[in-house]
């Protein structure tokens, strides 16, 4: 498990890596309206065709609340990437679940459980 930020995000591009997907860390990738730094930027060829996704790698001790998948959604429109991804241990917030739901945006965690941390969906 990481001592830190730095090493999640190592550990969510290694996670990519091992499933056969490229993965790089701290990635600069130019939207339509600005830049924007993503943790990780994966990329896969299926079938003659590029997918992108990136990955917002939450290393924190609070569940991660709508304002940033909201935001993750936006930024991922921007770039055009195929999907956002926000990753925390600690879990999401019921809205933030709510607003990632039926869009290019998910909410996981590297280890698995439950995603909602609120008491109402733990």
């Amino acid at each position: 498990m990481a001592n830190d930020w730095k090493e999640y995000q190592e550990e969510a591009a290694e996670f990519f890596r091992s499933i056969g997907l490229k993965a790089e860390t701290d990635v600069t990738l130019q939207g339509v309206r600005t830049t924007h730094d993503v943790d990780v930027y994966v990329q896969i060829d299926v079938a003659g065709f590029k997918v992108r996704w990136i990955v917002e790698c939450k290393y924190w001790k609070s569940a991660v609340n709508k304002l940033h998948v909201m935001g993750l959604r936006e930024i991922a429109a921007d770039i055009g990437v195929d999907r956002g991804i926000i990753l925390c241990e600690s879990g999401f917030q019921s809205g933030a679940v709510e607003a990632a739901s039926l869009t290019n945006v998910q909410v996981t965690s590297l280890r698995g459980g439950p995603v909602c941390s609120d008491s109402f969906w733990v």
